[in-house]
């Protein structure tokens, strides 16, 4: 199982980080982000990354494992050898032993490490570079007195479309349009954002006078400490607080609120889903004795199945975040459904009996090859 383990936990994580590798691909090419510090926010997300991988490898490993046994007889061989199936359990038991401590580790500890110093990295990036504050197509409005909106960021500063409105004078209020930008450093506390052939319409207090002018370049000039904090507000968001901040915090709020609810939510999906390492490694043993097929055909399985998992913990997050019931009921239902399934798997597979879904699901292999035989031939 080590092998298999080892090559799933590597192959899921790297197709999950392909999604974050082309979102900041983005900040190296148009925003001049260093590859030092992308490298650094990689690190920093691998902890999220594999706190779902580690119960995935694990299935799959567990599942492949046995799935050669039975499909080379071996399985077959051990019990006229007088080997039962409670004797196989050891070896499963102490990888997923492993790999819930392994995966609890990574959640408790490592999780709020990454996320907290992804967090902080963003931050200094942006304030050293501050057009990464800006966003494309996004009415920001976090700035004071200012709305922007930039259709298009070409990169190193530059900005194409831009409508600003200004309302920092209390007499008067400032529409500008203008075809281009430009963002230049931080300088003296400030940051200008030249603005080349545009439009300029000035509307007097109580909308009594009005002017339009055009212009070739006009200035807006505003805090740089506006960048900073659009970008971090100073107070940790729940996925960045460890097990003890995460108490403390719910503490301070009142037990029906929603923040409430986020906060033990946070709390509980640290130990639930390093739970599921446990679970995992029960249903795929008895899975992979009684199915039948190749490698290719327990990995469909395993995603099934972890698909299905997912899919019930989002949705226990979606209805616990909003107060339908209890996080520390909810949180725990999608262990407690795959758990029984896992028993009642073990269980008949401990008393040899028929099992009428996997032994149906157990056609679609020899289909498939007939299937495939049958169009090699008319070829």
């Amino acid at each position: 199982m080590v092998g298999p383990f080892f090559v799933a936990l590597g192959v899921f994580t790297f197709v999950l980080l392909i999604a974050k590798v082309m979102e900041l691909t983005d900040l190296v090419v148009t925003r001049g982000v260093g590859l030092d510090v992308v490298g650094r926010l990689l690190l920093y997300t691998l902890p999220y990354f594999f706190v779902f991988t580690i119960p995935m490898a694990t299935l799959l490993s567990v599942l492949l494992a046995f799935l050669r046994l039975s499909a080379d007889n071996e399985i077959t061989a051990l019990k006229a050898a007088g080997v039962g199936l409670m004797q196989l359990v050891p070896p499963v038991a102490l990888l997923a032993v492993l790999a819930w401590a392994g995966c609890s580790s990574l959640a408790i500890w490592g999780l709020p490490w990454g996320n907290h110093n992804f967090e902080n990295l963003i931050f200094q990036t942006a304030r050293s570079k501050t057009e990464l504050a800006l966003r494309e197509r996004v009415f920001l409005d976090t700035f004071s007195g200012l709305v922007i909106y930039i259709n298009r960021l070409p990169g190193e500063g530059q900005m194409q479309d831009i409508f600003i409105v200004d309302e920092r004078d209390p007499s008067r209020v400032y529409t500008v349009v203008a075809k281009r930008g430009k963002v230049y450093p931080v300088s003296q506390g400030k940051v200008t954002v030249r603005l080349f052939d545009g439009t300029l319409h000035t509307v007097g207090s109580g909308l009594k006078s009005a002017q339009t002018a055009q212009f070739d370049s006009y200035d807006v000039t505003m805090e740089a400490g506006a960048f900073s904090t659009a970008q971090r507000t100073g107070q940790k968001h729940e996925k960045e607080m460890s097990v003890q901040e995460l108490v403390e915090e719910m503490a301070k709020e009142s037990p029906t609120g929603k923040r409430h609810n986020l906060l033990d939510m946070e709390l509980q999906k640290k130990f639930t889903v390093p739970f599921s390492c446990l679970v995992m490694a029960l249903i795929g043993l008895p899975l992979g004795i009684h199915s039948r097929g190749g490698r290719s055909w327990g990995v469909a399985v395993a995603m099934v199945i972890f698909f299905a998992y997912y899919i019930m913990l989002s949705a226990a997050w979606s209805f616990g975040s909003q107060g339908v019931y209890p996080p520390k009921i909810g949180m725990w239902v999608p262990n407690a459904v795959f758990g029984l399934v896992g028993l009642l798997l073990f269980n008949r597979e401990l008393k040899e009996t028929p099992i009428p879904l996997l032994d149906n699901l157990n056609k679609i292999p020899a289909l498939l090859d007939r299937l495939r035989g049958g169009a090699a031939q008319e070829g």
